[in-house]
């Protein structure tokens, strides 16, 4: 008989992951009860000055009028229909773009067995599923360095977390997924579940696929070009559905040249997003957003020095390769809000954050909770709903 293949489960890290996912869910039940009146469509943030599919009409999708929506609808819409095998590839705004983002669409269709019916139920799973797999490696990372497992739940602070639970974002899953390279990756030898991890977060996003050179660039370095060579491969299924993609899709009209070095992140501390609210909070809101945007540049200039700290190490490779994203990320969209540019570089905060687990330097948590702050307080209309609604159920005394 061929041996089996073991995989080992830590309990106590396991207990953690599922407090972790039961908190998003719990956080997703009271808001969508007390704020959309129990449509649990309302998270993917659909927005009223776009059309809706018609072949998703009698899912009574809810609506945020006068608002363009945000991310999560299309994302939503592909998970109904992963292959374009339909027409709803018409309603996304950029099909090429986000079709590349495959994993978590993907997942919830093949959970829900193709029905349309349990799509978005099976896409609610996947991304509660992805919560408790960030949540359970790092508590793992926390215990290798002689922490408390319940760091794991510290997941929830990575703003790429907060932008999923919040809005049905498909980047938890490459934040989960960058957890799970920096635990495996630690392995002197890592074994069979490195690749998987690879081969996944290329498909949970486009910059997933950074995973796999920062580890073949540490085999390479090592003089392991066979086993470098093997764990290439992990990107030949993204690859094939890039091909895919790009042969039914238009290009995607803002991709551009590699813009010139700091220019996004420049350009959003010289000009601030124009907020529709009083002076009082868009002071506030852009002070958060500069707050952020410095927190990032921070994670940036320690992501060189702290990769030289680590002998350059799989983690080292990946901080290195994330900040140059950050350095010459430049496209409409990508440095609007925090919610935007901290989502995408959540996982050269996250890898930063990662370093200071042996010896907690502090230091190497502030470019986390720079950014976490704005990203946070999206939340505190929702919030507000729900404490309004439990002080009117609430009896007298």
């Amino acid at each position: 008989m061929p041996p089996r293949i073991r995989i080992p489960i830590d309990g106590k890290s396991a207990a953690w992951a599922i407090l972790c996912a039961f908190l998003v869910f719990s956080w997703q039940s009271l808001t969508v009860r007390c704020n959309y009146g129990g449509n649990w469509t309302a998270l993917f943030l659909t927005g009223g000055r776009l059309q809706i599919p018609p072949a998703l009409a009698n899912e009574h999708i809810y609506t945020f009028p006068g608002s363009m929506g945000w991310d999560g609808q299309f994302y939503h819409y592909i998970a109904h229909d992963p292959l374009m095998a339909h027409d709803l590839w018409k309603y996304i705004d950029a099909p090429r773009l986000r079709y590349r983002r495959i994993l978590i669409p993907a997942l919830a269709y093949a959970l829900a067995c193709g029905n349309p019916v349990h799509v978005d139920t099976a896409y609610r799973a996947v991304i509660l599923l992805f919560f408790a797999l960030g949540a359970y490696w790092l508590s793992r990372l926390a215990a290798r360095f002689g922490r408390r497992r319940a760091w794991g739940l510290a997941f929830l602070a990575i703003p790429a977390a907060i932008v999923s639970m919040d809005r049905m974002a498909v980047d938890v899953g490459l934040a989960a997924l960058v957890m799970g390279f920096a635990w495996y990756s630690r392995e002197e030898h890592p074994g069979w579940q490195l690749y998987p991890v690879l081969l996944l977060g290329a498909l949970a996003r486009d910059t997933g696929l950074l995973l796999v050179p920062a580890y073949c660039i540490w085999l390479l370095m090592h003089k392991r070009a066979w086993r470098a060579a093997a764990f290439a491969t992990a990107a030949i299924p993204t690859l094939a559905w890039y091909g895919y993609i790009d042969l039914r899709t238009q290009p995607f009209a803002h991709s551009g040249p590699i813009a010139i070095p700091f220019s996004g992140l420049l350009d959003r501390l010289l000009h601030a997003w124009p907020y529709p609210y009083s002076p009082g909070l868009r002071f506030a809101l852009d002070g958060l957003d500069d707050l952020a945007v410095v927190g990032i540049l921070l994670a940036i200039i320690m992501a060189m020095p702290l990769a030289r700290h680590t002998g350059f190490s799989p983690s080292g490779w990946a901080m290195v390769l994330f900040a140059l994203v950050g350095i010459f990320l430049w496209r409409p969209g990508d440095w609007l809000e925090a919610f935007d540019y901290a989502r995408i570089l959540s996982p050269l905060l996250a890898l930063v954050a990662l370093e200071t687990l042996p010896a907690f330097r502090w230091l190497m948590w502030a470019p986390l909770c720079m950014a976490a702050p704005r990203c946070l307080i999206q939340l505190a209309p929702q919030v507000l709903g729900v404490l309004r609604l439990a002080v009117k159920v609430a009896p007298p005394n």
